[in-house]
């Protein structure tokens, strides 16, 4: 009997620790998939910002040589007032002799027509925006108002990639880099703010390759880290370096071309990418900067879409 007894204290006593156990297996798992979520949302947050970073840091460097992408853009002109004078003598001529509240009536009216003149004191046309003979002047007040824009972004990005536990020299060197760039693009030093520009492009690729497993993505900023940083030095007599800059944008693309795995789809972009690429690098010798632009701009075109 009392056999029988132990053996049913026995067997109430596994209960419980499988029941326990069970609960606790459960309570692992949930706080598991808790975290696994909110690291796949943090990389998702995380490559968003790259994405938006890569587009602006690029627009910078364009607005730093008054280079625009899009083939035309709308010009305002002012057209010049053509016998005023002669307009304004006539009616008053017109005008004498009338009752004061017919004065009254008129000014009226004149104001009318001044508001209406205002309006058509402006011309609209379609303009094309030709890299061959534009001015490379920078856009100086919209590179201010971006790098101003771009302290306040890299606040948000900063704490994401701690939490990424990315390498913390590596953060705190692309801060000491936005400083500079702000104060190249203060004193309206255009050398200065392409070359430090360039290089705070070159950190994506980096912190990017700290939290996700994309080769081809990774890669894909590493050439246009490459061909940006090429760009920033054209005109800056040191062929040298952008050749070195080109060749390291080319073994990243080789790199694509040899890992598409799933992408597939994006053959024909990158094999054409490529070709340009091997154009734009058969040009440095030319020493002519304003081809150079010209295929790089349809080089980077083309990056965008892969």
């Amino acid at each position: 009997m009392e056999i029988l007894v132990l053996g049913d204290r026995i067997m109430k006593n596994i209960k419980k620790f499988v029941c326990y156990f069970l609960i606790i297996s459960s309570v692992l798992l949930l706080s598991g998939c808790s975290n696994n979520k909110e690291e796949d949302l943090l990389k998702s947050k995380l490559t968003s910002e790259m994405q938006y970073f890569d587009k602006t840091i690029a627009k910078m460097l364009n607005d730093a040589n008054g280079i625009k992408f899009q083939n035309y853009q709308i010009s305002r002109e002012k057209i010049e007032e053509k016998q005023e004078s002669e307009t304004t003598n006539n009616k008053e001529g017109q005008d004498s002799g009338s009752s004061s509240g017919n004065e009254s009536s008129n000014g009226s009216s004149t104001s009318s027509s001044e508001d209406e003149s205002k309006k058509n004191d402006y011309q609209y046309k379609m303009v094309q925006n030709s890299i061959l003979v534009k001015e490379k002047t920078p856009d100086w007040d919209s590179l201010t108002s971006q790098v101003e824009t771009l302290y306040s972004d890299w606040a948000i990005v900063t704490l994401d990639l701690y939490k990424q536990n990315i390498d913390n020299q590596k953060i705190l060197a692309f801060n000491t880099d936005l400083d500079a760039v702000a104060k190249a693009i203060k004193d309206k030093d255009k050398a200065q703010t392409l070359v430090l520009l360039a290089k705070l492009y070159s950190y994506i690729p980096t912190y990017y390759l700290g939290f996700s497993t994309d080769q081809m993505q990774t890669n894909l900023y590493k050439v246009k880290s490459g061909v940006l940083n090429a760009y920033s030095l054209i005109e800056q007599n040191n062929l040298d370096e952008v050749k070195k800059q080109l060749l390291f944008a080319e073994e990243a693309m080789i790199a694509m071309i040899n890992n598409m795995g799933e992408k597939k789809q994006k053959e024909y972009n990158l094999n054409k990418a490529y070709v340009l690429l091997k154009d734009l690098q058969n040009t440095i010798d030319k020493n002519d900067a304003d081809i150079f632009y010209l295929k790089y701009k349809n080089l980077m075109e083309e990056l965008n879409v892969l």
